[in-house]
């Protein structure tokens, strides 16, 4: 079995990682999370940074987010402001723009990563979510990374945190779903793969393109949900997949499945109803921010089956490797 495939599998055990970690900060660090965040990351990690800073937002604060990269060298173009804290984001703590990124800005510096490393070193404050993985693509430490500082967040805020365990049983309610996600793969050849996700699901359809990509090689778009009929679906015919996440479905995704329909596409359809997908996967319910980890599974799923049916090896990506340096 691939060390990818044992990883994805672990997403439930990743949220229960996530508590601990989440509580042990708690317990050692007397902290609350500022009004004004500025998330970084690079890749997955930004992917990731994306859903933090909307649920910071959503929640009453001001949350944005930017890749390291651009931090680092291009931050005059975006609206950056006075943040209070500035949180970088790296799976290993040894991303070498990660690790800069910490000195960009004069606040103070939390980090998010797996590793006692020279990123959670250099940091003022570091959460740290032994989610490790032995795979290069980032799976279930993903998941882990979102749950714990959701939980955080919301402390922050005085709010009520999840039961880790509910959230737990839900995500393996998901991974039940294995099995038709791998005849989705097997029964439809498909030549590339649109992924289409609004709010807080568009992240994951970034983080879906790039699983796809990385794992697969194979070709994949994301888009805001309803953004894609301008102009983009003209990429959509009898060989796509697109896959629509959404929580609770109205009028316009149905509208937009048999938009795809009739260019021939197939539709699967993440979420808690049908659309008149071609495909559906059901998704418990489970309030947002955290709703997010849902997905996850599903996603990863996709590209470690289509890495299979290609014929290729999701452990050792072309060209990747698990720490990116310079």
């Amino acid at each position: 079995m691939h060390a990818t495939l044992r990883e994805i599998r672990r997403n439930p055990e990743g949220i229960l990682i996530a508590q601990r970690a989440f509580e042990e900060f708690v317990t050692s660090h007397d902290f609350r999370l500022p009004r004004e965040v500025l998330y970084t990351g690079c890749g997955s990690s930004h992917f990731l940074s994306q859903p933090l800073a909307m649920a910071t937002t959503r929640l009453g604060g001001r949350g944005f987010s930017t890749p390291c990269s651009e931090l680092l060298y291009s931050r005059e173009w975006y609206p950056i402001g006075r943040p209070e804290l500035l949180v970088a984001i790296s799976r290993s703590g040894e991303t070498t723009e990660a690790i800069k990124a910490l000195d960009a800005l004069n606040v103070p510096r939390f980090a998010l990563t797996a590793y006692e490393s020279t990123l959670s070193k250099k940091a003022d404050y570091a959460l740290i979510v032994p989610a490790t993985e032995e795979s290069v693509v980032m799976t279930h430490s993903f998941t882990a990374f979102y749950f714990a500082f959701i939980q955080l967040l919301l402390h922050s805020r005085g709010l009520e945190t999840y039961d880790a365990g509910l959230v737990k049983s839900l995500t393996e309610e998901v991974l039940g779903r294995e099995e038709h996600i791998r005849e989705i793969v097997n029964g439809f050849d498909f030549r590339n793969v649109i992924f289409l996700g609004s709010g807080i699901l568009y992240p994951v359809a970034l983080e879906a393109m790039l699983k796809m990509k990385e794992m697969a090689l194979f070709w994949s778009e994301a888009y805001q949900t309803f953004e894609v009929r301008h102009g983009f679906k003209s990429i959509a015919d009898g060989g796509t997949l697109v896959v629509l996440l959404v929580d609770e479905p109205f009028e316009w995704h149905e509208k937009l499945t048999k938009e795809f329909q009739g260019q021939k596409a197939r539709v699967l359809t993440v979420g808690r109803r049908d659309t008149g997908a071609d495909y559906f996967i059901e998704v418990p319910e489970l309030s947002p921010p955290v709703n997010l980890v849902l997905y996850l599974p599903v996603i990863q799923l996709l590209a470690y089956y289509k890495a299979v049916e290609r014929g290729l090896n999701p452990d050792r990506p072309r060209f990747l490797s698990k720490v990116v340096t310079w």
